[in-house]
């Protein structure tokens, strides 16, 4: 019989066959096993596990920047105007012919370079012409003025004033230059050589906060300059300064009676940054867009008035409404009130509407009466957040003191200031007695006690001032200020709203005393 092929496995052989199939695919399913757990511990695993970790590290750095505050801060000093006047020109001057007034700032000299930014007003232009100084109008200061201030400690000049352009665009020019060349690193703030740096903000960086500086002064009709002449205390809010010269000196240098002006020469207009709200809201957009803290310096008021006229509470709502965080005001030759001003949506506006005289030898006790502000910037980084806060601020009396015996001229801290300097102060000559240490600390209790009512917002903004310090409108046309009140009609109120109170009538408090800047003192 034929053997025939592919005979079936027998029973055993069959199970054999099964056995080792069976197996084989236990031992690749155990192997299987191995290697996948072999790939957990040794890849998946710590793959994962350093995953975890570098989320978690992640998490914790994303929390630890958001609850992470970066705060730094800057310290302000500012003073009000540097009025320099005949006798004060001659203490500097020696007999080998050099020219220093280092003196005139040295009790005020550390408080001063302890200041990041230190800011003060100059009145008038400078020359390096000796022949052709003048400490009455036109004014000309000597360029070691300047030097002076800068070794004391200052770093920020305002020059957009009333006097600013008393010899023409030559001695603007000669102011420019002079810093320019001398002190390259002072910030000079209001006066340009060109049309193209006006209204353009002037930026320092302190402890890498970014703070923008604005100078504006009055606006003039026609010749577009203010009268080169001595100005005067007129009775509508005038533009010029009352700088009256001390007695030592007899000459007045007063200009044309009919205080016209030289266009030719002028240089407002073309060099001087003055107050137009279009202009000025464009300024301080551009100053919001690259800094962090905006300072507006504004030379505006009425001189030898305390109490602040409707044209300044109007531009101090303005100002406000723009974004800026200090106003700091000169012109008026006497101090102010200062404080807060809040708008609807909360921004907080520091104010000081005027810092009176730093260095003068003007002849009354309010003249002499000034006043030394410092206040603190506080920059917050919270995240994507940044915040600016004003902070401390605060306001030192100060008293100019000169004595034409001593040849000694310098302001001191009111707190500083004795009987016995008073009683040798050349003022008393002319006012007398009236000149004490306590009537300097009655007035600027007085001062400082006022409430400056809520701006009536009259539309004075866009006014211009003609030689006189009247106000007129786009047409040349006289336009009343109605609104203004002096500080004398002020105290005069409280007094018969006292003796009303007293004699059980009561009283109308018709915004007198109701405030608009929670004015501190």
């Amino acid at each position: 019989m034929k053997k025939r092929d592919n005979l079936p496995l027998n029973y055993k052989e069959r199970l054999n066959s099964r056995t080792s199939f069976l197996v084989s695919i236990a031992v690749l399913v155990v192997l299987c096993l191995v290697f996948n757990q072999m790939d957990y511990t040794m890849i998946r695993q710590p793959a994962a596990q350093a995953k975890k970790a570098a989320d978690l590290q992640k998490q914790k750095e994303e929390e630890a920047a958001a609850t992470t505050q970066e705060v730094t801060t800057a310290t302000v000093l500012a003073v009000g105007d540097n009025l320099v006047q005949p006798s004060l020109l001659a203490s500097g001057q020696s007999e080998t012919g050099a020219w220093n007034y280092d003196s005139v700032y040295a009790n005020l000299k550390s408080d001063i370079q302890a200041a990041d930014i230190a800011m003060v007003n100059q009145e008038t232009p400078f020359t390096t012409d000796h022949s052709a100084v003048s400490g009455t109008a036109p004014y000309a200061t000597p360029t070691e003025i300047g030097d002076a201030l800068v070794n004391a400690g200052f770093n920020v000049v305002t020059s957009a004033t009333a006097l600013i352009d008393d010899n023409g665009s030559s001695m603007i020019n000669e102011t420019l230059n002079y810093w320019e060349t001398s002190h390259p690193d002072v910030t000079l703030v209001g006066i340009h050589k060109n049309q193209s740096g006006i209204d353009t903000p002037k930026i320092v960086e302190i402890n890498g906060i970014k703070i923008a500086f604005l100078n504006y002064t009055f606006p003039s009709y026609g010749s577009q300059t203010v009268s080169s002449g001595d100005s005067t205390d007129n009775s509508d809010g005038s533009a010029n300064d009352s700088a009256s010269s001390d007695t030592s000196d007899s000459s007045t240098g007063d200009a044309d009676s009919s205080g016209s002006t030289d266009t030719s020469t002028s240089g407002k207009g073309s060099m001087i940054d003055t107050f137009s709200t279009a202009d000025v809201a464009a300024a301080i957009k551009q100053a919001k867009a690259s800094a962090d803290c905006v300072i507006f310096s504004a030379n505006w008021g009425k001189t030898e008035e305390p109490m602040p006229t409707e044209y300044e509470k109007e531009w101090a709502n303005f100002l406000m409404e723009q974004g800026v965080d200090v106003v700091i005001g000169t012109n008026p030759n006497v101090l102010q009130p200062y404080g807060y001003l809040t708008d609807d949506s909360g921004h907080n506006m520091l104010i000081y509407y005027s810092l009176g005289n730093f260095v003068t030898g003007q002849e009354t006790l309010k003249q002499l009466l000034g006043g030394m502000a410092a206040f603190t910037i506080q920059k917050t980084v919270d995240g994507d957040q940044t915040s600016i806060q004003i902070q401390d601020a605060t306001l030192t009396p100060l008293v100019m003191h000169y004595s034409y015996d001593t040849l000694e001229y310098a302001p001191y801290k009111l707190d500083d200031y004795t009987d016995a300097l008073a009683s040798a102060h050349s003022v008393r000559q002319s006012i007398g007695d009236e000149f004490s240490l306590e009537n300097l600390q009655t007035k600027y209790d007085e001062i400082m006690s006022m409430n400056v009512t809520p701006s009536t917002k009259t539309n004075l903004l866009d006014v211009t001032f003609d030689s006189d310090g009247n106000m007129l409108d786009s047409n040349g046309n006289y336009v009343e200020d109605n609104d203004s009140i002096t500080s004398s009609w002020y105290y005069q109120t409280l007094a018969t709203q006292s003796s009303s109170s007293s004699d059980g009538s009561g009283s109308d408090n018709s915004g007198a005393d109701a405030s608009d800047d929670n004015s501190e003192g």
